[in-house]
């Protein structure tokens, strides 16, 4: 049982949140998420050394899993600090609002964990109800309904596209299971039946990474709910994409126009959300579209498993979910009585006020620009080069091109931050442990651009264990 302990953990801590909506529990509820998610990130690390097979072979715990479900314990833990000021929710419903998140978590944690089609849809399905819900937890406004109603039509668009793909891919093989899939499959890998139902699939899950053409929700959610909704949905459920598309994929690398057509929607991505991103007013609807251009590069290591692209994905979903975390924590703290978005200008004066936040904020605006010495520069060279050997020469040059767009509006924010004045905003200076906080995830930024040996070794180790 202790190889399910991660699961079991976020599984109380969505049950004692329950229970505490009934009154059951007088721990205070802050408090208690705090635990809890000390307590995930402590568990995933004791799970690294436990594997094993559950409900007939269709869930797995092995090096690959647990590789993913250690990066979500540890981002729902960061999450956890965040979700402790909650200046944008209904005080009324905390308790409510940390049940969905455990909830939400788990879910993300049993999809990477199944190795069986329907295993995995449901699982998908149990992390998405609940950030349906909680993106209309925003107090006052209005807006955020319309933002929960987008969510929710694009998640039951890319629900039939999976349910679709599943059904194509399941008349080929005559099984759910990955493994029968891998034995059955490969005679038939010309049908174009095959092509047509991963790219099915794989569309469905791009909707989760935020990836072109799927992304459109993303702007509108990522303003309309409130700040540390946003933080929850912009970091935790690209992790389990990305380990569900790289699982996708290397079944399916013998069919040639599935690495064609992702190389196609990686530029898409990279490009349409820098674009979209460069005339952005508003911080939030700014790191939605980067989160856009952040899930081609994604795409990118995808067109090149065998050539490190594996690796080079993990490495970077895992850097991404940190840098976008990073930046959240500051939105978070500038949230105020603001229409819907969080103006840039809001972040005038910063430096002067929260200093610690200030340097954070540009060491995550840098490292999402792929500046070095940071994790997003050695995350985005793994990828382009991991490309480049596959044959894919064009998406090399359009990601550098696109780097290069990223950078202008990154360093109009940090600017804003960093010089602009702002006394008449009244940014207040952020508590000691939303600090310590900051300077841990500073350090790891630039430790992880320094020395990325040591994750990208355990993502190679997880991938090697899939290909197995």
């Amino acid at each position: 049982m202790l190889s399910l302990l991660p699961e079991t953990t976020l599984a109380a801590a969505a049950l004692f949140f329950f229970f505490k909506n009934l009154e059951l529990f007088k721990l205070e509820s802050k408090k208690a998420v705090l635990l809890f998610g000390l307590a995930a990130a402590s568990a995933s690390v004791i799970g690294l050394f436990f594997h094993g097979e559950f409900f007939n072979g269709a869930y797995r715990v092995d090096n690959f899993s647990r590789f993913f479900t250690l990066l979500i314990s540890f981002a729902y833990m960061i999450a956890c600090i965040i979700f402790t000021r909650l200046k944008e929710c209904d005080q009324s419903r905390v308790d409510e609002f940390f049940f969905f998140t455990s909830m939400a978590a788990l879910g993300l944690v049993m999809a990477v964990g199944s190795v069986e089609l329907m295993s995995m849809f449901i699982a998908l399905e149990v992390s998405s109800y609940p950030m349906y819900i909680i993106t209309t937890f925003r107090k006052g406004l209005g807006r955020q309904f319309e933002a929960s109603v987008k969510y929710i039509i694009f998640g039951a668009v890319s629900t039939a596209l999976m349910l679709y793909g599943i059904s194509y891919i399941y008349g080929l093989s005559g099984s759910t299971f990955l493994v029968d899939i891998a034995s059955t499959l490969p005679p038939k890998l010309g049908n174009p039946m095959a092509a047509l139902g991963v790219l099915l699939f794989m569309g469905g899950l791009g909707y989760k990474l935020a990836a072109f053409p799927f992304h459109f929700w993303a702007p509108d959610v990522y303003s309309g709910a409130a700040s540390e909704v946003t933080t929850f949905i912009a970091a935790l459920p690209k992790i389990t994409a990305t380990a569900l598309l790289i699982r996708i994929a290397h079944l399916f690398t013998g069919i040639e126009i599935v690495p064609l057509t992702i190389s196609v929607l990686a530029v898409l991505s990279m490009t349409a959300g820098n674009l979209m991103a460069l005339g952005q007013t508003g911080l939030k609807r700014l790191l939605a579209y980067s989160a856009v251009s952040h899930a081609g590069f994604i795409l990118v290591g995808l067109i090149a498993l065998g050539n490190g692209g594996a690796q080079a994905a993990m490495f970077y979903a895992s850097v991404y979910a940190l840098m976008s975390l990073a930046a959240f924590m500051v939105a978070v703290e500038a949230s105020g009585r603001d229409p819907v978005d969080i103006p840039i200008e809001r972040l005038k004066g910063l430096w002067r006020k929260s200093p610690v936040m200030a340097v954070m904020l540009t060491i995550a605006l840098a490292s999402l620009a792929g500046l070095p010495p940071t994790a997003g520069f050695a995350g985005k060279l793994f990828l382009l080069i991991s490309a480049w050997k596959a044959g894919f020469e064009w998406v090399v040059i359009a990601g550098v091109i696109n780097t290069f767009i990223g950078i202008y509006y990154y360093l109009k924010v940090i600017k804003t931050c960093l010089v602009s004045d702002g006394r008449e905003n009244g940014f207040a200076p952020a508590p000691f442990y939303l600090k310590a906080a900051s300077v841990v995830m500073a350090a790891t930024m630039i430790l992880l651009g320094i020395f990325p040996n040591t994750l990208l070794d355990m993502a190679g180790s997880a991938f090697r264990a899939l290909v197995m």
